[in-house]
């Protein structure tokens, strides 16, 4: 679970989260759940493997304001060869704000479509059998 507190750069003129932020929020928290299971961005670049978003879903239910402090949770749905579908459920407190899911494509350095390493892959199949 990643947590997140609300600054005024966050928000726009009445105080709230501007919608788009909760993107970024989406990306630090999955960056997160990586790192806690072994798996570093940064290698996987050095190793010329990326993932990149090729959908996203979110449902805004109530508003974060400046100040707030949220957690996030992330969960891997799916994993495919090449894909993985992960959900997100930011809170305050108890209250569910934001739900969301971003499918990421595993690409190389030209762009294309690869299949995910086989040791990136045990570490996600981990990942989503222990919550």
């Amino acid at each position: 679970m990643y947590k997140l507190r609300i600054y005024y750069e966050d928000t726009d003129a009445g105080e709230v989260v501007y919608y788009a932020n909760y993107l970024k929020y989406f990306e630090r928290a999955r960056t997160e759940l990586f790192r806690e299971n072994g798996i570093e961005l940064l290698e996987l670049i050095k190793r010329g493997v990326h993932f990149v978003v090729s959908e996203v879903e979110a449902k805004f239910i109530v508003s974060a304001v400046l100040g707030d402090m949220l957690s996030i949770e992330t969960k891997i749905k799916e994993i495919g060869k090449v894909s993985l579908t992960i959900e997100y459920i930011i809170k305050r407190d108890s209250t569910v704000l934001v739900t969301g899911k971003t499918k990421m494509g595993c690409i190389n350095d030209n762009f294309k479509l690869t299949k995910i390493p086989p040791d990136v892959l045990e570490k996600l199949k981990t990942t989503m059998n222990h919550p």
